[in-house]
């Protein structure tokens, strides 16, 4: 128990120090900033370029902008994008009002529920299996490249793939191992709500909670706590629904009819799939992505049919005679998930006409569960014969290298040549904050630049007005990449 708990302790560490890793200085991506808007009650979009959609005039003051961070507005910001993610900007709207705007403050949320997805994966994991599998699992969902990656952006997909993760701790809990009820189904109905409002995709999940409940149920009783549950879970969600959700699923179904008609959307021409072929090469791609060991040259062949059979390999391993054994249900409730999801993406794929429901952003919901998978796969191979120990060992040894390999992205800040640099907006606030004497007036030179910057500017700046130049403005003395300056009265 000592080792188990010291090895816990040192993948709760190492995940929280690759999380933070370039946190404040990594540029935000345009959806980042489309978050960054939507906290503080501003409805912001793509349409390819950035807009902000916010009644306010040219000239304003800070205090009028700060004015519409409201709950009601952000709100009303997530149902004009499309609805989705209400819960998670809510949390982080609560969560930036404590520790303010900054890259690292907003992006932070992401890394406690990442933090927090390995400590449930570890104690999940143990109880599904053993100590051994849970160290592993600890050790895969602490470096998975995806989970880091997206762990660090100030977006709703890692607190979603927590929520999804502990309300199958939770119908485990009920449905098989009996254990704390009265704690688990209340926690249970609140999780869906919440992992629903974070995102519409994690329906999924709970389609396979409804077939492994159905299948696996170990007594009428839990079939009819389930089926409770359920109903009043989908129902508090229904409410959401009738007051904004459907409303915010127009610009979502309008987005769905331009995949169809093979036009771009949101500047954006998505990938076409049309063949068989063309699904079979997607959904080959997303596996090992969902393993955490991609490798994207294309001339690594031969490597990538080596990694391709890795996870392939240990699950050989899981499913060898496991019907036989106690660890079939286990098995079967990080398995259903996965089978889903494989589901919902060949139906939407087949529906749209367009490769995006393989986004690896709908994937992430399902990789904690394939790494407890994994996980156990290899912990069976160390424990068959001393031949396969020995490549269960090479096995954790490869996917480890190619897992932090894969991480060099991230840990290396590498920004992508034809990116816009999106940390101007703190960069230009913090020359302004130095720059601007009491009383000055900030010039800037478009509309948007200026609501950006003053979200990141300090609630107590110094100065009352901004306003965007103009024609008449005079020859402005200081700058930061053309965007703002104090403004100098001419003598």
């Amino acid at each position: 128990m000592i080792r188990t708990s010291a090895l816990l302790t040192l993948f709760i560490i190492g995940s929280l120090l690759i999380r933070l890793n370039h946190l404040e200085s990594q540029s935000l991506t345009e959806n980042e900033l489309m978050t960054l808007c939507r906290v503080n009650g501003i409805d912001a979009n793509m349409t390819p370029e950035l807009t902000l959609n916010v009644e306010i005039d040219s000239t304003f003051t800070q205090q009028q902008l700060r004015s519409h961070r409201t709950f009601n507005n952000v709100v009303g910001a997530t149902i004009a994008d499309s609805g989705n993610a209400a819960a998670y900007n809510v949390m982080l709207y609560w969560w930036s009002s404590l520790f303010g705007d900054s890259n690292f403050s907003l992006r932070s949320l992401s890394v406690l529920f990442g933090v927090l997805t390995v400590i449930l994966g570890y104690y999940f994991c143990r109880q599904l299996f053993n100590e051994r599998t849970a160290n592993i699992a600890a050790a895969l969902l602490s470096f998975h490249p995806v989970l880091v990656e997206y762990g660090q952006l100030a977006r709703a997909y890692v607190p979603a793939t927590f929520l999804i993760l502990l309300a199958t701790y939770s119908i485990y809990q009920v449905s098989v191992a009996k254990r704390h009820t009265w704690l688990h189904i209340p926690l249970y109905i609140l999780v869906l709500n919440l992992s629903l409002l974070s995102h519409y995709v994690t329906l999924y999940v709970f389609l396979s909670h409804v077939l492994l409940v159905a299948i696996f149920h170990s007594h009428r009783k839990a079939l009819i706590q389930y089926a409770i549950m359920a109903v009043i879970g989908f129902g508090l969600f229904s409410i959401w629904l009738f007051n904004g959700g459907w409303q915010g699923k127009k610009p979502m179904n309008i987005e769905r009819q331009m995949w169809q008609l093979n036009l771009p959307v949101n500047g954006e021409m998505q990938s076409y799939v049309s063949t068989a072929s063309d699904i079979f090469g997607d959904t080959a791609t997303n596996y090992v992505r969902i393993f955490g060991v991609h490798v994207e040259d294309p001339s690594l062949m031969l490597l990538q049919f080596l990694i391709f059979a890795l996870p392939a390999t240990a699950l050989f391993f899981v499913f060898r005679k496991v019907r036989k054994s106690e660890y079939f249900r286990p098995v079967m409730f990080v398995t259903f998930p996965l089978v889903m999801y494989l589901v919902f993406v060949i139906v939407m794929a087949l529906r749209s006409g367009h490769s995006i429901p393989f986004d690896i952003r709908y994937a992430i919901f399902v990789m904690p569960f394939a790494c407890l998978l994994l996980a156990f796969g290899i912990d069976r191979m160390m424990d068959y014969n001393r031949s396969t120990k020995a490549v269960g060992y090479a096995l954790m040894g490869i996917l480890s290298a190619v897992m932090i390999a894969g991480l060099y992205p991230a840990l290396s800040n590498l920004a992508k040549e034809e990116g816009s640099n999106n940390n101007r907006y703190r960069e230009a606030a913090s020359f302004a904050q130095r720059a601007a004497a009491d009383g000055d007036t900030l010039v800037f030179n478009s509309r948007n630049d200026a609501i950006l910057i003053n979200l990141y500017l300090r609630k107590s700046a110094p100065w009352q007005q901004v306003i965007r130049t103009d024609a008449a403005a005079p020859m402005l003395k200081i700058h930061h990449e053309n965007m703002v300056a104090p403004f100098v009265p001419k003598e």
